[in-house]
């Protein structure tokens, strides 16, 4: 079946109804995995609904999504959602962010619900199937799907590798050259793998680089200024530069005179002091 023809909602609904649950169990499927709005309840939440300890709600959802991964496979739309991801994942390296996954997802299922809802429902399906695979958010990594582990250990080693050498932005691109090479895969296939660090990042301007840096993420009014000015190189009004980062005029002006970096050169125009 064509992906566009794929109904979330109604094949939940037949999986569920089809492991003929009690009203309790349904429930607790549907707060806990968010398939009736994009927020998902905890296990303390739903113990305290039902009466019952979060290890007890925690069993029942075990019992159910058990349950319902026995009968599945027999279902044809569950299968195309799983054919579509591996196709769709082993084109693109092997592995996607996960919001950046839904959003296709979304889009290629041309569904017209919430994408929070809808994106729970997917991930649901996904975890019945146990396939794609899935790695949760850490202090390195967005949490991502993945097709194999050969996909998932080379993200980490050229993210490992760049992140390591990487000193300055001006760099990057040929640190990044050299940690794809050995990998023998294209460019595209290793900044998609980028896409899931936490560690490496896109600036405003476009650089990459990592993302504590000031130009990757700048975070205060006379960082933006600066990073401003650099890259366009010109003197700028300081009400012209407020517009540009989003900031109000007066507290532009205030944090550029504080700074020895910036210099008036007439009028409320400001530049960038020479090295």
């Amino acid at each position: 079946m064509h992906l566009s023809a794929l109904n979330l909602e109604k094949l939940i609904e037949k999986v569920i109804n089809d492991a003929n649950f009690d009203a309790r169990s349904s429930n607790i499927l549907r707060k806990r995995f968010g398939l009736e709005t994009p927020k998902t309840a905890t296990l303390q939440q739903l113990g305290a609904k039902y009466g019952i300890t979060r290890e007890r709600v925690r069993q029942l959802e075990a019992q159910a999504v058990s349950q319902i991964r026995k009968g599945i496979e027999s279902f044809e739309e569950a299968q195309a959602l799983k054919n579509f991801a591996e196709d769709h994942l082993s084109r693109i390296g092997g592995l996607r962010k996960d919001d950046t996954f839904m959003e296709e997802l979304h889009i290629v299922t041309e569904a017209n619900e919430e994408k929070g809802i809808f994106g729970n429902k997917a991930r649901f399906i996904f975890k019945i199937l146990k396939y794609p695979y899935f790695s949760g958010e850490n202090d390195f990594f967005h949490s991502f799907w993945y097709v194999d582990k050969g996909a998932k250990n080379k993200m980490e080693i050229i993210h490992k590798d760049i992140v390591k050498k990487l000193k300055k932005v001006e760099h990057f691109e040929e640190i990044f050259r050299e940690a794809v090479k050995p990998h023998n895969i294209p460019e595209s296939i290793a900044a998609n793998y980028l896409s899931v660090s936490k560690k490496i990042g896109i600036g405003p301007y476009g650089d990459i680089g990592l993302s504590h840096w000031e130009e990757i993420n700048p975070k205060t009014v006379r960082a933006k200024a600066f990073l401003l000015l650099k890259k366009t190189g010109d003197p700028m009004h300081f009400t012209e530069i407020a517009k540009f980062i989003d900031s109000h005029a007066p507290t532009v002006h205030n944090e550029l005179i504080k700074d020895p970096r910036f210099v008036l050169m007439g009028r409320g125009t400001y530049g960038l002091k020479l090295k």
